[in-house]
């Protein structure tokens, strides 16, 4: 086939004055099928006269392609927002830092190490705080408790949580 018996679809969006994505819409409704070469989308002339006729006639439906979006109000929501949601929040944030305190609890109980990312995420902290130095230990305090840094040759460093200043 010649060149000639095709139209490029960028002709035919400036002598109908639409978008693309109207031609396309109506090109698929029509049964039509377009050629790609490359980049480029053609249409045979003989399709192109049925798109034109078909989109100028006087009739003829018209092809929205506009994306519309709603809003949806806030009242169709499934569970209704209320006051007391912001009571649940806070009484789930009590409820976390009481499970925190409780595991510190244990561990000052206990005497088990911790590693120190772990005691970071314990104490929801990115970073661990500078540590003070007596003697020969080293220590921070928080949450009214003391974190002593504990190193053993040949094993990770560690921490030990006490509710006072003994080691």
């Amino acid at each position: 086939m010649a060149i000639d018996e095709f139209v490029p679809l960028s002709r035919l969006e400036a002598e109908l004055g639409t978008s693309r994505v109207d031609l396309l819409l109506l090109i698929r409704r029509l049964g039509l099928e377009p050629m790609r070469r490359g980049m480029r989308t053609f249409l045979s002339t003989k399709d192109a006269a049925v798109l034109a006729s078909r989109f100028s006639g006087e009739g003829t439906e018209s092809v929205a392609a506009e994306l519309v979006l709603e809003e949806n109000p806030v009242s169709q929501l499934p569970v209704p927002i209320e006051p007391q949601w912001f009571k649940a929040d806070l009484y789930a944030d009590l409820r976390l830092f009481r499970e925190r305190l409780e595991i510190l609890e244990r561990l000052v109980r206990t005497g088990i190490e911790i590693d120190g990312r772990e005691l970071a995420d314990l104490l929801q902290l990115k970073r661990l705080p500078a540590v003070e130095q007596q003697g020969d230990a080293a220590f921070f305090d928080r949450l009214g408790l003391r974190f002593w840094r504990r190193s053993r040759p040949g094993q990770r460093l560690s921490w030990k949580v006490t509710a006072d200043a003994e080691s």
